[in-house]
């Protein structure tokens, strides 16, 4: 006959070697800003990273905000990147966004600073799940302050 123990092991054995992916999908809050770190740190064309932090903008909400050092000739590559790795780690949250700000310094006889905010599910939709088009993004999303 079979055993009690075995039907349920047949059931329980998928779920517990799941459990671990279901728990490392998901970034908490005092861990958002180290893993936006990492990752730039392992793209050497990466622009520099000089802070990322959660906010609760009066504005936008509760918001994932980047700030970075541009360089002259790639801005709007070192924006599509911080933008995309802004996306990345929302899309992974435990806690969702309601928006994505990321403030670029680039030197440039002196300093120009843009700021750019976007919806963090539409560019989630855009850039990592691809059910938006890129330029869509830019054009309907992308708020360029």
């Amino acid at each position: 006959k079979d055993c009690p123990l075995k039907r349920h092991l047949k059931y329980l054995l998928p779920i517990l070697l799941l459990f671990p992916f279901v728990l490392s999908g998901q970034i908490q809050d005092r861990h958002v800003a180290s893993t936006v770190e990492k990752y730039f740190a392992r793209n050497r064309s990466a622009p520099t990273i000089i802070s990322a932090e959660v906010v609760d903008d009066f504005l936008y909400g509760r918001t994932l905000k980047i700030r970075i050092q541009g360089h002259r000739n790639s801005e709007n590559e070192d924006l599509g990147f911080a933008f995309g790795a802004a996306a990345a780690i929302a899309n992974q949250a435990t806690n969702t966004f309601e928006a994505l700000w990321v403030e670029m310094d680039v030197r440039y006889k002196g300093v120009e600073t843009t700021i750019a905010v976007a919806p963090a599910q539409c560019s989630i939709e855009a850039i990592v799940l691809k059910s938006r088009s890129f330029g869509d993004w830019w054009e309907n999303c992308l708020e360029i302050l």
